[in-house]
Parts: structure tokens; sequence; C-alpha cells
């Protein structure tokens, strides 16, 4: 593979500083309409250009994918704002693309990897744009009280963010679960780089979610998620359920 295309793959699979570009434009995207997409389309072509000739990803290459994520997996810890810690998660769960794309997955998996990570992102960023519509921001900590006032946005903004730091049955368990597999025995270094990664989302994601929930509530009471919404929410959790037991199938 030539240089040009591991730099082009570097600001897909975003790696340190490339990846300042998509959190710049995910930061400027200003409704879910844009960022929705941008969460699901934004990784695939890095795969496809890493996949095309895998055998050039060294271990200088992996070892600068963990750097970065563990570097933006710590930024999540300090940050409040919703709409930067999405981007900040998805850069960090990208960058891991590279390490599966080191051990050989095929192009089949590593889309499942990226839309493990990407699915529950997307989700979330559509209970986040929603809340920007609501308060003018999705700050945790000016946003409060969130359990009182609307009981169905909290349960599902749970479930989403359980999702998204890899809780057990939701894909991104089984894609984080599979690489540290293949890598525990043989490379123990990179299985606890994995693992400290999945540490930091968990500890900024459960912050975030107890500094919104409880509380009390915002002075301007907002009506709650409608009830057709909030069982379609409930449906696209139960596929991901069963697109993460299918993974279990396939990668364990």
């Amino acid at each position: 593979m030539q240089s040009t295309s591991l730099l082009l793959a570097a600001f897909f699979l975003p790696l340190f500083p490339m990846s300042i570009v998509f959190n710049f434009v995910f930061q400027r995207a200003s409704s879910a309409w844009i960022r929705v997409p941008v969460l699901l389309v934004w990784p695939l072509p890095g795969l496809w250009l890493l996949e095309s000739d895998s055998s050039q990803i060294g271990d200088t290459l992996v070892l600068w994918a963990l750097l970065t994520s563990i570097l933006y997996s710590f930024r999540t810890v300090v940050v409040k704002e919703l709409s930067v810690w999405t981007g900040f998660i998805a850069t960090s769960a990208w960058s891991l693309l590279w390490t599966a794309v080191y051990l050989g997955a095929r192009f089949d998996d590593l889309m499942m990897h990226a839309f493990a990570f990407s699915l529950p992102l997307a989700l979330l960023a559509i209970l986040v744009a929603r809340l920007e519509r609501q308060y003018e921001s999705a700050y945790a900590g000016v946003v409060t009280g969130l359990a009182q006032e609307q009981p169905r946005m909290t349960g599902l903004f749970v479930v989403v963010m359980l999702a998204v730091i890899g809780s057990p049955l939701f894909p991104s368990f089984f894609s984080l679960l599979s690489n540290i597999n293949n890598v525990v025995m043989v490379m123990p270094s990179i299985a606890f780089a994995i693992v400290l990664v999945w540490l930091l989302w968990s500890w900024s994601g459960i912050r975030l979610l107890h500094e919104l929930v409880v509380g009390d509530p915002a002075v301007i009471q907002y009506e709650d998620i409608s009830q057709s919404m909030a069982m379609l929410f409930i449906l696209s959790f139960f596929l991901l359920v069963a697109g993460g037991l299918y993974m279990s199938e396939v990668m364990l």
C-alpha cells in the first residue's frame, strides 16, 4: 500500500493529529441529520483502503493507533459537552480498528466492528440533538435532573450510553472482547491498551449519566420524548443486542 493510501486511511480511521479533521467536521454539524450519516459513513473509506493491503500495517502504526485511542479516551473523562464527547468516543473507537486490520480481520468482519461502534453513537447523536434543541445545550451539569423531568428520555439515554461504552450483549462489547482475545496471549500490551480504553469510556460515560440524570430539574419544563419515538429506540436496542449475539457467534 502506498503511503498516500495510508495517509488517507489515517483521516477516516482517525490517527492523531489527522483526527482533528473529523472532530472539526463533526462539531460543525448542526443537526442529527448531518451527524448521524457522518458517524455511519466516515470510517468506511478507511477500512476499504486498509483492507486492500493490510500487510503494510506494522507495529508502529498499531502503536500510533492505540496511543490515539488512549489519548481521546482520556479526553472524554474531562469533557461535559455531549456532542464533543460523542466525537471523541468515535475517534477513540475507530482508532482501534487498526488493530483489527493488523490482526488480519476480513473486510466483512471489519464492517461489523465499525458498525458495532457507529450505530450506538448514531443513536446517541439523535438524543443529544434533541437536548440541544430543548436546552440550547447538551452540557452535563447545565442539563440536570433529567430523570424527574423526562423519564422516557432518561431511560433511552441510559441504554444508549451502555451500548456506546461496550456493555455486555451490545455489539461494541463483542468487538472489544474479540480483539482482546486475539492478542492477550501473544501481545498482552495491546490487550492492556484496549482494556484501558474500555475502562476510560465506562468511567466517563457513567460520570456524564450521573450529571444528566440526578439533581434538580431545569426551571423550564420540557416535554418528554414521545412514546412512538421511544418504541423505535427500544426496537433499535433489540436489534443491537441481536447483532451483538451474532457477533459473539462469528468472532468469539
